[in-house]
């Protein structure tokens, strides 16, 4: 098949169209490698296309790694153009996947392109299947301007802006937006969301105790910009400070910065509770 794509909204990609049997997409683009998974659905495969039937009938199209699609006539650039695609298209967010349900379309790693994208379109039939979770996800635009609005004004001990410690998963991610990544430490009870410049850490009683942020995102000390001026900034100039491996921690403040206090773009800014002052002052316990 052509690697432009041409994404006909409910009907197909290019010359594919849901609703073929498999003998149609073999007339088309030949004999394609097959994975049968149970007697009436199996998955045929070329390059990155993979095509699922059900019943002999084609259900969905994937496609890994596009770069660049037709919608509606119009051109879309999946690596340089996505924030302005999707902010026009307002998709559903769930589990870092996107949602179109006005196309019967999905787009997985539009957040991280460079690690692989996958857009699949679907059948009526399947709607039930791709947009069942929509109802716990949230529309584009809500956290984009959440996003935009957010002001990161650090209190000691007690918040970062709207974000306060002691807070529940849910109430993080109605401000943050859904995590891309959720891992666990089963041993320490500790829970642990990844978000595209952010890190949100909870104890085991599911309250929060660290965030991490970016320092492409603004934060505030005394509403001077953290994220800028690092150990820099006026208000730690004169103030004592803790050296913990490669960190510069400021326990008057609950922060510890990274590559000690000389901020990058791609350094964080960390911002811990009571809760974890223990491991920030213990220099042989690994941090978690």
């Amino acid at each position: 098949m052509r690697r432009e794509l041409k994404i006909l909204s409910k009907i197909g990609i290019n010359e594919v169209k849901l609703s073929m049997t498999s003998s149609d997409l073999n007339n088309i683009i030949g004999e394609l490698d097959k994975k049968n998974v149970d007697g009436k659905e199996f998955f045929q495969y070329q390059d990155d296309f993979i095509f699922h039937f059900v019943d002999d009938v084609l259900v969905s199209i994937s496609v890994n790694n596009p770069k660049i699609i037709f919608l509606n006539k119009q051109k879309i650039d999946l690596m340089n153009e996505s924030k302005q695609f999707l902010f026009k298209e307002n998709p559903y967010i769930v589990d870092g996947c996107y949602i179109f349900p006005q196309y019967n379309m999905s787009i997985y790693g539009l957040d991280f392109p460079d690690d692989g994208i996958q857009i699949t379109i679907y059948s009526d039939n399947q709607k039930n299947i791709y947009e069942k979770d929509i109802k716990v996800g949230f529309p584009f635009r809500s956290i984009e301007n959440q996003l935009i609005n957010l002001k990161y004004e650090i209190t000691p001990y007690q918040s970062v802006g709207l974000l306060k410690f002691g807070m529940q998963p849910s109430g993080i991610e109605k401000i943050l937006g859904v995590p891309l990544k959720i891992s666990k430490n089963n041993k320490r009870g500790i829970t642990t969301e990844n978000r595209k410049n952010s890190q949100a850490m909870y104890n085991e009683k599911g309250q929060l105790i660290q965030l991490a942020l970016n320092c492409k995102e603004e934060v505030f000390i005394d509403e001077k910009l953290l994220s800028k001026f690092g150990s820099k900034l006026d208000s730690l100039k004169n103030e004592e400070y803790f050296i913990n491996r490669n960190y510069k921690i400021y326990f008057r403040f609950g922060i510890a910065l990274d590559n000690l206090g000389n901020l990058f773009s791609n350094d964080f800014i960390y911002i811990f509770s009571e809760e974890m002052i223990p491991y920030w002052k213990d220099v042989y316990r690994p941090l978690i």
